[in-house]
């Protein structure tokens, strides 16, 4: 028997067909599935990774503005401790007055985000405050933060619960700081009081997407703000995502919201130094509504891919029947048509096989890059497409490595994602995923807007939104770097510190619109003078700052520079239509020369800017160790002047005004005189210019005028007094009143009372202060004009304002014997005032010579050691024609 074998039959085509079918089937639903979950994760990702940079920017800007509330609070703690305060009664006597509240309002101008700074002594009275003068009574010792640092625990600080003040139901935090004396003894709380919506305002200018949300949480779990707001929610407790932190600086989550129930991705960053968690939150399901748009757009593209490819392999196969060729050349359309469906995504995507050639791209990711047709068709090499690139110029600034670098991370086997920026400028993100045949695909995305509001966030926290310069963080950090240098390479600098003198006329006559634009030009020029590796900065209101880099013992670069601000800051500016001149000090301390620590740098500066503004403004001054020693001095005079008032050491003398024909007593001048127990008799130029700058002068110059005006009561009634005003006393706004209720007590009349200023109160608020000079006088109060012909304005004055008398200075009267000229400009200064029916007093009037010469030019009245010399009023007497006295 024969056996015949049968050959084996080969497959058919159309059976190939079906299995191939069957396998585009499946690759479409796996490549949707993989590419949906994709870009899904990428979604995820994406937002979580925003919501951490936003989490992230926000807690720098807190810190930041919170740090600048703790360095207020700081110095006032040091300045306190520096005065030498042990006990709660000095700390009240010594810090309870109208100029320690002028202080703190100072001390908060630079920081919008504070409402108040308040001073609680260690009872939990409120004994100072720089939002309310007179202080309120008010008992803050229930208060958290109040009885949190009272009870001894080493703790300096406490971040309050939020609290509705009553006066406009305003959200507010406040900020303790524990005042404690040199030996630890408690002494009270100051306290910054900070609106919460400066922060709501602030976490909106950010402008977050849709469904995001931004809090503020103690590190506690309790709300302190939220934007978008839910009121019934700020101050309560919310244990969950904050106690899942532990002790980390930053976390990441997915939750329901436990205020409103919301499935969303949370991101949270501590502040650091303070009890402090912002949180970024983004409801999930507007994390993926793009993703899920995406995913109906593949889902389409899928179903439409399947139907297409099940309709062409029916065809193809009914087509193979008839010619096996016509169906191949189907097939091959059809897999254009996918490449159709790929090509149309939102994002550029590529896919590379195991063999790093690529697979397929749409046309957005050769746009994006700038690719040709040729560069970025299948079955180009990665390493190809990337030197293209390259040559094109959309490869990123650094590409040396890029190559190396990019082909190794193309194939990792876990998922990744990397930023490039590229040298146009662009800023793409890449996500990538591995595929299972140890190919990968990547979807590329253009984020360049995105980095551009990151990076804005990251420029409001560290300049000036004003002048566009440096701000205080900012600059103390240029000034650690610096530092650092100094002490590696022995590298020296210099820290100026300006300060425009009178900036405040400006504010107050034309408005902060006008002052703001002169801050602007200003900082134009000092930045302007400096070298380009200087840093300029504006600390606050009219104050700059620059660091100079010098030689570490060479000054001459220091007085160059400070010399060239001073001239070109000095030079006309047309601000607003308005042509303004304004003139500035300047204090310079040196590294390492005067100190290794930036602050300590800032204060020596201060110190030297304060020389220069007391030896008359427009000038310069370096730090010099004196200094130092002045500044204590000054605190101590000062403190012992805050206690003068209160301990009656200050008394009224009395110099007669004589008529100078008859020698007649006509007035008394009133000269205030200070007996401390242990100084002795401090001689007035020391501390009134102290009483000035220190506002003492508002309660000295109301001491000085209720008892001079009492005095005089007692005097004849054809006797005048004379007291001398001070020009802050115009600054104070109630002087006016002042007057009337010292004439009212003591029975005084207007007639007999003569009010004394110098050319400096029409320099200052001329408009203001003529007002109100015009007020006095309408009251019948004569104004005289002292210390006439030292001034460089003052003939003007004279027709600005209808003086009563004005005071001839005693350096022309004491030369008036041995100088011609000074005899031509008394004779000169006495026929103006005739003319313009003004009576003129001679002062320091010595000899009988001088009063001779004196009667010749005219001049009617005389004061000086001739007549009297100043004395209390018990023993004044007033001089009688031909050597008669007579005491009143």
């Amino acid at each position: 028997m024969d056996y015949h074998s049968t050959p084996a039959k080969a497959p058919h085509p159309i059976g190939w067909l079906i299995a191939l079918g069957v396998l585009l089937f499946v690759a479409i639903i796996a490549g949707t599935i993989a590419t949906t979950l994709i870009f899904r994760d990428r979604a995820l990702n994406n937002g979580s990774r925003e919501l951490k940079n936003i989490a992230l920017l926000l807690g720098q800007h807190l810190e930041a503005e919170l740090k600048a509330l703790t360095m207020v609070q700081n110095s006032l703690v040091e300045r306190i401790r520096a005065e030498g305060i042990d006990d709660d009664q000095s700390f009240i006597r010594a810090w309870s007055g109208n100029d320690i509240h002028e202080l703190l309002k100072e001390r908060i101008i630079g920081l919008p985000q504070v409402r108040e700074l308040g001073l609680v002594d260690a009872k939990g009275s409120l004994i100072n405050s720089s939002r309310f003068w007179p202080v309120p009574d008010l008992d803050v010792s229930s208060r958290e933060y109040f009885t949190s640092l009272e009870t001894g625990s080493s703790a300096e600080q406490f971040l309050s619960k939020p609290v509705q003040v009553p006066a406009d139901n305003a959200w507010t935090i406040v900020l303790a700081r524990k005042i404690t004396a040199a030996d630890g003894r408690f002494l009270g709380v100051i306290g910054g009081g900070i609106e919460l919506k400066e922060f709501e305002s602030y976490f909106k200018s950010v402008e977050l997407d849709k469904d995001r949300s931004v809090s503020l949480f103690r590190s506690d779990g309790l709300l302190v703000a939220r934007y978008p707001a839910i009121d019934s929610a700020v101050g309560t407790f919310y244990y969950g995502f904050v106690s899942t932190m532990g002790p980390a600086d930053s976390a990441s989550k997915r939750i329901v919201g436990t205020m409103d129930g919301v499935d969303r991705l949370l991101a949270a960053q501590r502040i650091d130094g303070f009890p402090l968690v912002v949180a970024a939150g983004q409801a999930t399901s507007a994390a993926l509504s793009n993703w899920l748009e995406e995913t109906k757009y593949l889902i389409g593209i899928a179903v439409l891919a399947l139907l297409v490819t099940a309709a062409m392999l029916f065809l193809i196969i009914r087509k193979l029947s008839r010619d096996h060729r016509r169906s191949n050349q189907s097939l091959m359309s059809e897999k254009l048509r996918l490449h159709s469906a790929i090509a149309n995504m939102p994002h550029g995507v590529c896919m590379f096989g195991p063999d790093k050639r690529l697979v397929v791209a749409n046309d957005l990711y050769s746009t994006m890059y700038g690719l040709s047709p040729e560069q970025a068709q299948p079955g180009t090499t990665l390493d190809a497409i990337l030197q293209a690139r390259i040559a094109i110029g959309s490869s990123p600034k650094d590409s040396d490595n890029y190559i190396g670098t990019r082909l190794q991370e193309a194939f990792l086997p876990e998922p990744g994602y990397i930023i490039n920026e590229l040298r146009d400028e662009r800023i793409i993100g890449i996500s990538r995923r591995p595929m299972p045949d140890g190919g990968s695909v990547a979807i590329h995305q253009d984020i360049t807007a995105q980095k551009r509001i990151e990076r804005r966030i990251l420029h409001l926290a560290h300049y000036d939104a004003l002048t566009g310069l440096a701000n205080r963080v900012l600059f103390l950090e240029e000034v650690s770097r610096a530092l650092s240098e100094c002490q590696t390479v022995g590298k020296g600098f210099a820290v100026y510190l300006l300060d425009l003198d009178r900036f405040k006329d400006v504010n107050d006559s034309l408005g902060h619109a006008v002052g703001d634009a002169l801050l602007v030009e200003v900082a134009s020029r000092v930045r302007a003078c400096v070298g380009a590796d200087d840093v300029v900065a504006r600390l606050g209101g009219d104050e700059f700052t620059v660091l100079q880099a010098i030689g570490t013992s060479d000054n001459r670069d220091v007085a160059l520079l400070a010399t060239r601000l001073q001239r070109v800051i000095a030079q006309p500016f047309n601000v607003n239509s308005h042509q303004l001149t304004i003139e500035t000090s300047i204090g310079v301390a040196l590294a390492p020369a005067h100190g290794l620590d930036g602050d300590d740098l800032l204060k020596k500066a201060d110190l030297a800017l304060y020389r220069a503004k007391s030896d008359g403004r427009n000038g310069w001054r370096l730090f010099e160790t004196a200094m130092e020693r002045e500044a204590q001095s000054r605190l101590a005079l000062a403190m012992d002047l805050r206690n003068a008032l209160r301990a009656e050491e200050f008394e009224l003398h009395y110099q007669p005004i004589v008529a100078t024909e008859s020698e007649t007593a006509v007035g008394a001048e009133a000269l205030i005189r200070w007996k401390n127990p242990k100084r002795g008799l401090v001689d007035p130029d020391k501390f009134i210019p102290l009483t000035e700058d220190t506002g003492l002068i508002i309660p000295l110059g109301q001491w000085i005028l209720r008892q001079a005006c009492q005095d005089a009561a007692d005097w004849p009634s054809d006797i005048t007094v004379a007291v001398n005003l001070s020009p802050v006393q115009f600054r104070n706004g109630d002087l006016v009143d002042v007057v009337k209720q010292a004439l009212t007590e003591t029975g005084l009349p207007p007639a007999r009372l003569e009010l004394e200023i110098t050319e400096s109160v029409l320099l200052e608020g001329s408009d203001k202060n003529l007002r109100i000079l015009h007020e006095l006088r309408q009251l019948g109060i004569a104004i005289v004009l002292d210390d006439f012909g030292t001034g460089y304005s003052s003939l003007s004055y004279l027709l600005s304002f209808p003086f009563d008398k004005i005071k001839i200075d005693r350096k022309f009267v004491s030369d008036l014997p041995r100088r011609n000229e000074c005899a031509a400009i008394v004779g000169a200064v006495s026929g103006l005032a005739r003319t313009l029916n003004i009576a003129t007093i001679a002062e320091g009037v010595a000899t009988a010579e001088q009063l001779i010469l004196l009667r010749a030019a005219g001049v009617p009245l005389a004061q000086g050691y001739l007549f009297g010399h100043p004395c209390p009023k018990s023993a004044i007497q007033l001089r009688q024609p031909r050597s008669l006295k007579r005491a009143i």
